[in-house]
């Protein structure tokens, strides 16, 4: 999985060093807290909650389109049923583009955006179970708005999304869960 992400990485990097060529370098760095509704396991919903934290950064490769790149963790101390630890940490990569929106107008007009991070996760503790200790595929969809303060900094003041995990649970092996986050965000450019 490691060579996976890796690869994932070289390629967008090379692809967007091609596309950036003549634009400045633009992009934003940001961190952010991450509430996680997890679901555990089949049949009985099993859900609970996970606090946590993301650093997430974006690198503008053609207009609207960036590369993204985050990593997060979130931590459940007493997770149902049998109250045991989680922590889950996810490494991902992707595309994001941001939402056109002509009606809003000024200097502090909200952002939106949407995205499609696909990467890896990471379950540990006593909850995991089977998993404990396994990498397996993840995948965030969905995106956020982001307003800005001035020139260089931003609150990303709500981003939702559905965050699919596939570990081992003995009968579908995919978790459907889903994320909210906020956060401060510093927008970086560069004039070539």
């Amino acid at each position: 999985m490691r060579s996976f992400l890796l690869s994932t990485i070289l390629l967008f990097a090379g692809a967007s060093a091609a596309v950036a060529q003549q634009e400045a370098d633009s992009g934003d760095v940001a961190a952010l807290y991450h509430w996680v509704r997890a679901n555990a396991g089949p049949g009985d919903c099993g859900c609970f909650g996970m606090n946590g934290g993301a650093i997430s950064g974006s690198w503008n490769v053609h207009e609207r389109w960036s590369i993204a790149a985050e990593f997060s963790a979130g931590h459940n101390g007493s997770a149902p049923p049998f109250g045991n630890s989680l922590t889950l940490t996810s490494y991902l990569v992707g595309a994001r583009y941001k939402i056109p929106h002509p009606w809003f107008e000024g200097d502090h007009k909200p952002q939106p955006f949407g995205e499609l991070l696909l990467g890896v996760a990471h379950a540990s503790g006593a909850e995991a179970g089977v998993s404990n200790g396994w990498t397996q595929f993840a995948t965030h969809i969905g995106g956020g708005i982001d307003v800005p303060l001035n020139t260089h900094f931003a609150v990303r003041v709500v981003q939702l999304e559905y965050y699919l995990t596939t570990f081992n649970n003995g009968t579908n092996d995919h978790q459907n869960n889903f994320l909210v986050g906020a956060g401060i965000v510093y927008h970086w450019s560069h004039e070539k």
